[in-house]
C-alpha cells in the first residue's frame, strides 16, 4: 500500500481545493505557495493544523517543507525542480 492510500480523503481535497499537486514520490507540492508536504506529515497531523499550515502566508520567498524527517538538499532539490 502506498502512502497516499493512508492519507485521509478530507486532507486530500483541502490539499487539491489550495492548488496542491500530488508528487509521485509522497508529496504534495504547491508552486504559488512553494510549500511541500510530505504524506507521513499530512497523515500524522490534524486538519486543524493542515488549515493553519496552509492560511499562514509564506514570506520568506524560500520553499518551506512539511515533513517528520527533513529530506536531504539533494531530495529537496529534485522535489522542486519540475516547479521553478
Amino acid at each position: 500500500m502506498i502512502e497516499y492510500d493512508l492519507v485521509d480523503p478530507n486532507k486530500q481535497k483541502l490539499l487539491e481545493k489550495n492548488d496542491f499537486i500530488r508528487d509521485d514520490r509522497d508529496f504534495y507540492v504547491s508552486k504559488t505557495q512553494k510549500k511541500v508536504f510530505s504524506f507521513q506529515r499530512i497523515k500524522s497531523e490534524s486538519i486543524d493544523w493542515l488549515k493553519q499550515e496552509l492560511n499562514k502566508q509564506n514570506t520568506t520567498g524560500n520553499w518551506q517543507f512539511f515533513c517528520i524527517n527533513d529530506p536531504s538538499e539533494g531530495l529537496q532539490a529534485d522535489i522542486i525542480n519540475p516547479y521553478l
